[in-house]
């Protein structure tokens, strides 16, 4: 077992309709079903979730998911700085842990390595700087004027003489950190059209077997910067999603791919085809070299 795990190569989006939760009443329900989209994400490293408006009036179920997902990602020590109290998350304590490397639980500096990242949040801001909270036993001065209430990412470097924290960018930590999430308030088409992927994959059960394009699809896969996987909600399939919106999911998608060939009841929920895609796509580059 490698960690903390390196970084997907390609970039990894996923994308999912506002209506996923919409067909549950409670919204301790709702909950639950958001936290596993968010584990699934999390544990095959998927770098952002998008979530598409896939019918009108549902708008408020895709700010909801997009609210419990970020707070899902957020490191437990930023979660009461990061996030007001809210409705909407109510039942935020049925999330399951993320346990990402994000989510760093070490308090003491003197436990850290000489060089570490972190999560964190500014507290206070002026001319010569900022202050910023990364949950340990005290607030660090980083030598950028930054917006209070931005949440950033910081290297903590530790000297003889104390410690001190450089702002980063999530690409410079080089290990698998988090995911972002994003309601777009969009279609469909539009989703697709403004993410600008390098490799589109749409899943159904009406698709290609996946056995039948597999090396195929992980030639495209080795040679991608962004893949986009796009995945319909309880009410309709992505075919019913795009005929709706006056287009074809063929002119849209590199690969329409059925994950789940021979399944054996009659509807797949959208969890369930998250989790059986992601975990095909996470092997099967190096599947189909060792083939």
């Amino acid at each position: 077992m490698t960690w903390p795990p390196p970084k997907r190569k390609p970039h990894f989006s996923i994308a999912i309709p506002a209506s996923y939760t919409s067909d549950l009443p409670h919204l301790r329900d709702k909950t639950v079903r958001a936290g596993v989209i968010g584990r699934a994400a999390a544990v095959f490293r998927v770098d952002r979730i998008v979530i598409y408006l896939d019918r009108h009036g549902v708008e408020s179920e895709g700010e909801f998911l997009c609210q419990v997902l970020r707070f899902l990602d957020a490191p437990q020590y930023l979660r009461k700085r990061l996030f007001k109290l809210s409705p909407l998350l109510k039942y935020a304590g049925l999330l399951p842990p993320l346990r990402a490397p994000h989510h760093a639980v070490e308090r003491d500096v003197e436990k850290m390595g000489r060089s570490s990242f972190r999560e964190g949040i500014v507290v206070k801001s002026g001319r010569r700087g900022s202050l910023v909270d990364i949950g340990l036993d005290k607030l660090f001065p980083l030598s950028r004027t930054l917006p209070v209430g931005s949440r950033i990412t910081v290297r903590v470097v530790k000297r003889r003489g104390g410690v001190s924290v450089k702002l980063a960018s999530r690409e410079e930590v080089g290990v698998y950190w988090g995911f972002e999430v994003e309601f777009t308030g969009k279609g469909l088409r539009r989703t697709i059209s403004d993410l600008d992927a390098d490799l589109i994959i749409a899943t159904s059960k009406y698709g290609s077997h996946i056995h039948r394009v597999a090396e195929k699809l992980a030639e495209r896969l080795s040679i991608s910067s962004s893949v986009l996987v796009l995945f319909g909600s309880p009410h309709e399939g992505l075919f019913s999603i795009a005929r709706r919106e006056g287009f074809r999911l063929e002119e849209v998608s590199d690969f329409i791919l059925n994950t789940i060939p021979l399944q054996g009841t009659e509807t797949v929920r959208t969890e369930e085809a998250v989790i059986a895609t992601l975990s095909i796509l996470n092997v099967l580059p190096s599947l189909c070299r060792s083939g």
